[in-house]
């Protein structure tokens, strides 16, 4: 169990394609309600003012997986003029410092025979920060697989409004919610002050829910 999900996990923060077997929990998954971690609305007055001005400089994290039971730890460091996360099972992704930016390398990451390794070149059409409700943003990912297969893919994304976060060891914080599309897959943030991404959750136009977690830390 924890090496699908680890591998799910990896797949969707670097972007690589993943393709399931007929066994796992993806089918069973899409036609049930999305998960999503415990919020309450934000007051307006709060909402207005949330704005976070820049990203979010990433550290570990250890995160709760809302449809696997099971807690596990994202190592994340500083890499040139973005981050690099490493996997419990080896697979290792960059990211320029927008949490909300397609990766632009991965490596040793979900099974697809053609897409587990690849690097990218990412523009920002438009940057999503600062974030604020009604903020919107635009990035290009033009990706070539280590087989020589490439897909350029454009994620366009908005933020949708504002709530009160709670985490499961019962801390509350202020969270920007943001949604990021490209067409197949819809990517939703809760993005808070100071903390960064603390939940996550990922659908597939076709599959349902293929991934959604809270942060413990």
């Amino acid at each position: 169990m924890i090496t699908l999900r680890m591998a799910t996990l990896a797949c969707l923060l670097s972007g690589c394609a993943l393709i399931p077997s007929q066994n796992t929990r993806e089918a069973g998954l899409a036609s049930t309600a999305l998960p999503a971690p415990e919020t309450r609305a934000l007051d307006s007055r709060s909402a207005k003012a949330l704005r976070i001005a820049r990203p979010v400089v990433l550290r570990s994290m250890t995160i709760s997986d809302l449809i696997d039971t099971g807690d596990e730890a994202l190592r994340v460091r500083r890499f040139g003029n973005g981050y690099r996360v490493r996997e419990a099972n080896g697979c290792v992704w960059t990211r320029i410092p927008d949490w909300f930016a397609p990766s632009d390398s991965w490596a040793a990451c979900g099974d697809s025979a053609n897409w587990h390794t690849a690097s990218a070149r990412v523009e920002v059409l438009d940057p999503l920060f600062p974030l604020e409700i009604g903020a919107t943003g635009r990035y290009r990912r033009a990706a070539t697989s280590f087989t020589g297969k490439t897909s350029t893919r454009t994620t366009d994304c908005t933020v949708t409004g504002a709530v009160t976060l709670t985490t499961p060891g019962g801390r509350t914080t202020p969270a920007l919610v943001a949604t990021c599309s490209d067409g197949r897959i819809v990517r939703t943030t809760w993005y808070a002050p100071d903390l960064g991404p603390v939940a996550y959750r990922e659908v597939h136009d076709r599959r349902g829910p293929r991934q959604a977690w809270v942060r413990l830390d």
